[in-house]
């Protein structure tokens, strides 16, 4: 009479199992990076982390007939989290290269490799931000989120009215195209009190010593022709 036979059990080879969690590390982070990406409709990647290579904190201000518009807080992030008017972020949150902590109109410029960016690039994300609605309101009115050489927050150039772009109180003609990276308005020991504390740490630009100095100004006027 014969004996059953034994059976060895097959011993998964261990470049297969690594292999296999290799590949359900990347599924997954893709997974999380997609649905985090589902989640907004920012323009850029909204990374959980503020990179430094690029670190500049422009200063912006918008005047309408002679009325300060508030640039508000959390422009640019995910889920922000709010203490004492600052908005931080929290386990779920994420951050576009150009965001706001705080309605004083330093806007945040943080990425992590060397590229321009543009006053466009800020309204659009200001824009695409959710949780402000995509508007923004103006003696209890709603307007939309644009700038361009014609139209700031719906207040259109026409016979009357101008719109006017000062870069440290000289007239420009950049208006959306104007490029951030070279006015940084704070530094490491902030003279101004609108870079404390939201905007600490020396100012970097792809990585190496700022060159272009500190202290500039951004305002962006609808003011009458006459």
């Amino acid at each position: 009479m014969r004996r059953p036979r034994k059976y060895k059990k097959r011993r998964i080879p261990w470049f297969i199992i690594l292999l296999g969690i290799f590949v359900a590390v990347i599924v997954g982070g893709v997974a999380f990076y997609e649905s985090q990406q589902a989640n907004t409709n920012f323009p850029y990647p909204c990374l959980g982390s503020e990179p430094t290579t690029i670190h500049i904190h422009p200063y912006l201000r918008i005047e309408i007939n002679g009325q300060n518009i508030t640039v508000p807080a959390a422009i640019g992030i995910y889920k922000p989290v709010f203490s004492n008017g600052f908005a931080g972020g929290g386990a779920n949150s994420c951050f576009e290269p150009l965001h706001t902590h705080d309605s004083s109109g330093i806007i945040h410029v943080e990425w992590s490799s060397n590229k321009n960016f543009t006053l466009s690039d800020f309204f659009k994300i200001w824009n695409a931000t959710d949780h402000l609605s995509h508007s923004v309101t103006i003696n209890g009115v709603s307007h939309p989120i644009v700038f361009n050489a014609t139209d700031i927050l719906g207040f259109r150039a026409d016979s009357t009215h101008r719109i006017v772009l000062l870069v440290d109180g000289q007239s420009s003609s950049e208006y959306q195209s104007l490029v951030l990276n070279m006015l940084d308005y704070c530094s490491a020991a902030p003279t101004y009190p609108q870079c404390s504390p939201t905007a600490v740490g020396d100012p970097v630009y792809g990585g190496i010593a700022y060159p272009y100095g500190t202290g500039h100004t951004i305002l962006i006027e609808y003011i009458s022709n006459g």
